[in-house]
């Protein structure tokens, strides 16, 4: 029996073959497109898209040749595969004639008729009729990727238990609890509340005044707590502590490292501007703007353009191998070290992963990353000797070191000769008036002069003596290219023109604007074609790349695309760090990696609400630290629900407040704290700087762990760790047996260890026994509740009853300071000491 829909397929595939034949006569009536569909696509399907199209099983290369889009882009060289009427110049060509044994493809030689053909149809101009785009899986995935889509402020998802948030961070995380099953533990109490915001803000543990004024507070807590907060994050000790966490990332050092560490006696001007940035909450896509082109920003006064030129400190403290004998490998290696970091920093993104070939994950071709290193080399780092740097320093800064103070002083004078112009033009505005006015009287007033015309003259001619003197104050510059005779003929306005070029000179200066080539495979001499400056062109959908003219290197672009609320990564990034820093783990496990081999992030609608208020808010960090310290969810306990622990033993869905391993630098900083040692202020120029002072004049030494800095070193200097002197491969073993980060990288999530050498650091130090010793001392001369005393000072809590009688018993009847001493350093070595819970 015969169905009677049988020749419904037929009659469609007659349709669907009388189009094809339509179409490949359409092509055909071109002889270019012709000559591609009789020659060259059926080679390349027959001996290539095995491996280069994408159906292949693997693409080899991340070459596709099956679009025409595909076969003229090329692979992860960066080479363009066809240039339209180069045959030379086309890697296609190069490899199927065999001419270079690094690139021979297909691997059996092709028929010398067949590579002729090519050779024609690229000499044609390489016609090639198929359309489409040609994507690699990891660019269709990227399309998706979660850290490359807009920001969009989400709604706020509906809870059963609607009295328990306090605001929307605690909406997001009770909703996720919510939906498995799981609900929140208590809330922390007030002791250690006041010890985890303090620790957390400051990196010290809190005073027993602070401790009394919280815990004795008649407000409920949630509002004695924001008292606390406010005044933590108002206090210097915040700068010092978030500051640190912002030098691991910056990856600060004061020297090179590699082979040939030389110092860098100037670099804890930049570590003192961190600190300051985070004091006065500079927002922080300005605190970004400014790394990397604060000496392209304008500037308010002298103290403001000196305070954005340190800033980009954080481009040139990054390590440098000074050893490099070729000029031209150290500046791309220097480029390289700048664009690794700021991409890491701002973006958690690996971009120096393209410098050989096409990112192997990420959506970052080759091109991207040397457009990136055309605007980086496009600058000009200074480095070398003191004299060094102060020559090129006079170059820019024609008015020397005394600049300042006579940029002041001639803003000052200008300021008065404007003031002094103004009346003057009012008192000859007078003048005139009465002079029209006598004109129309028909007054001779040149023969006798009214009384009042007098009076004004005088006025006038006073003004002008005035006018005189005051361009004569305005003090010259020492060896301004301007004699005074020439001074004396210029008016106010030239002046203040020619002295605002002169403050405009800028450090890094930009001498070499020029386009960067494409070097093939990394290889600094293999360089092909330039690359226009730009920058990465991963989402260029919602986020076009910047316009940059042929006299800009592009820092000042790079650095406004960055901080554009279009793109989607700087702020989700910040705000991870931040999450991360107050709760030990970031809503995105990876805190420098956004990519596709990041994590995804736990509460996805959470990082996107905080991101997108944070821009609102004006980015300012201080709001955002004090919004998420005063939700319920951070003021959680620490205390570990089994039913909870069972489902999610990492706490990525926050049912509890997860505790956290002191880093080296709170630690010491804790332990000098409980002992009254610790100074606290700036205590001005690093360790470093006074060793490069005794140095020879304009002469660098290179710098070892025993020729600087002795092993108990830190002993003399009771300042906070963020001030002791920071050279790479020279890190105060109190840093390094806490893990500190290594300098040479990008830091944004400390490894945390627990290996014997900590505890028996502790228990053997040299700061850790006389710190003991001096608490010791003090209590032994205390009377009362002693222990409950060491218990505040040491943890911020009371004892409880086990351990009051296990303290007591150690001690025995009569405690001297010998035992106090032994008993402090014991709660120091605990666990506990050196825990944020």
């Amino acid at each position: 029996m015969i169905s009677l829909f049988a020749a419904t397929p037929i009659r469609s595939s007659l349709v669907l073959a009388a189009g094809l034949a339509v179409s490949i006569s359409a092509r055909g009536s071109d002889p270019g497109n012709s000559f591609f569909e009789t020659k060259i696509r059926p080679v390349l399907i027959e001996h290539c898209y095995e491996c280069h199209s994408s159906k292949a099983e693997k693409i080899k290369a991340d070459f596709l040749l099956d679009t025409r889009d595909g076969i003229r882009k090329g692979g992860a060289s960066g080479r363009d595969a066809i240039i339209p009427g180069d045959m030379d110049g086309s890697q296609l060509i190069e490899a199927i004639r065999h001419t270079n044994e690094k690139l021979q493809m297909p691997k059996t030689k092709l028929p010398d008729s067949v590579i002729a053909d090519f050779e024609k149809w690229v000499a044609m101009g390489a016609p090639d009729p198929r359309d489409g785009i040609s994507k690699l899986p990891r660019e269709i995935k990227a399309e998706t990727h979660w850290a490359f889509q807009p920001l969009n402020r989400p709604e706020l998802p509906s809870v059963y238990d609607a009295a328990w948030p306090r605001g929307r961070i605690d909406q997001f995380v009770l909703a996720r609890l919510e939906s498995k099953n799981l609900k929140p533990v208590a809330d922390a109490d007030r002791h250690k509340l006041i010890r985890r915001a303090t620790l957390e803000l400051t990196g010290l543990p809190p005073s027993e005044s602070e401790i009394a004024a919280f815990v004795d507070d008649p407000l409920d807590t949630p509002a004695a707590f924001e008292k606390v907060v406010d005044r933590l994050l108002a206090g210097d000790g915040f700068g010092e502590r978030w500051g640190r966490h912002w030098l691991d990332v910056a990856r600060y050092a004061e020297s090179s490292g590699y082979s040939r560490n030389m110092l860098y006696p100037y670099a804890w001007r930049y570590r003192d501007w961190v600190i300051t940035a985070f004091n006065s909450d500079v927002p922080y896509h300005e605190f970004v703007r400014q790394q990397i082109a604060g000496d392209l920003l304008p500037f308010e006064n002298p103290g403001d353009r000196d305070s954005k030129m340190i800033a980009t400190g954080f481009l040139t403290i990054g390590p440098k191998t000074f050893n490099e004998s070729d000029p031209l490998l150290f500046e791309l290696n220097t480029a390289d070290e700048q664009i690794d970091a700021t991409c890491r920093a701002f973006l958690a993104l690996t971009a120096n992963c393209s410098r050989c070939h096409d990112h192997k994950y990420d959506p970052i071709p080759t091109r991207d990353y040397y457009a990136m290193a055309g605007i980086f080399r496009s600058s000009k780092n200074l480095a070398g000797s003191e004299t060094n740097v102060r020559a090129e320093h006079s170059k820019a800064y024609p008015l020397g070191p005394d600049g300042v103070a006579i940029e002041a002083k001639r803003e000052a004078a200008i300021k008065r000769a404007d003031e002094v112009q103004k009346e003057y033009l009012e008192l000859v505005k007078v003048r005139n008036d009465l002079r029209a006015e006598l004109e129309k009287k028909k007054i001779d007033w040149k023969k006798e002069p009214t009384p009042e015309l007098k009076k004004a003259d005088e006025a006038v001619n006073a003004f002008q003596q005035t006018v005189k003197d005051s361009k004569a104050a305005i003090p010259e510059p020492p060896d301004y290219a301007m004699a005074m005779a020439e001074a004396d003929r210029i008016s106010l306005e030239e002046w203040k023109k020619k002295f605002e070029e002169n403050t405009k000179a800028k450090l890094p200066t930009d001498p070499r604007i020029a386009d960067s080539p494409l070097f093939e495979k990394g290889v600094h001499k293999n360089p092909l074609d330039p690359v226009p400056r730009g920058v990465l062109t991963l989402f260029e959908k919602q986020l076009p790349d910047p316009a940059i003219d042929e006299r800009s290197s592009g820092r000042l672009q790079l650095a406004n695309w960055l901080t554009d609320p279009k793109n989607p990564l700087t702020a989700r990034v910040w705000v991870n760090r931040v999450w991360h820093h107050l709760f030990g783990t970031g809503l995105v496990d990876t805190v420098d990696n956004f990519g596709l081999l990041g994590a995804s992030p736990s509460h996805p609608e959470l990082l996107d609400d905080l991101a997108a208020r944070f821009m609102e808010s004006g980015w300012s960090t201080k709001k955002l630290i004090r919004e998420i310290m005063l939700s319920r969810t951070w003021m959680l306990d620490s205390t570990v629900d089994p039913v909870a622990y069972k489902t999610d033993p990492g706490t990525r869905l926050m049912w509890r407040f997860p505790p956290q391993r002191l880093e080296g630098e709170a630690i010491r900083d804790s332990i000098l704290s409980i002992s009254g040692t610790l100074e606290h202020g700036n205590p001005g120029p690093s360790q470093v700087f006074e060793i490069s002072k005794q140095q020879q004049l304009g002469r660098q030494r290179e710098i070892g762990r025993r020729d600087y800095f002795t092993k108990d070193a830190t002993d003399a200097v009771n300042y906070r760790s963020v001030y002791l002197p920071m050279a790479r491969g020279a890190i105060f073993d109190v840093l390094k047996t806490f893990d500190a980060p290594d300098p040479n990288m990008v830091v944004g999530d400390r490894k945390v260890t627990t290996v014997p050498s900590q505890a028996l650091f502790l228990m053997n130090n040299g700061i850790v026994l006389a710190q003991a010793k001096k608490i010791g001392d003090e209590f032994s001369t205390i009377k009362g509740d002693v222990v409950g005393k060491l218990y505040l000072r040491v943890f911020a809590r009371i004892p409880t009853n086990a351990e009051r009688t296990a303290v007591e018993t150690f001690l025995g009847d009569s405690p001297g300071p010998e035992e106090w001493a032994q008993a402090v350093q014991a709660l120091i070595c605990s666990g506990e000491f050196r825990t944020i819970y």
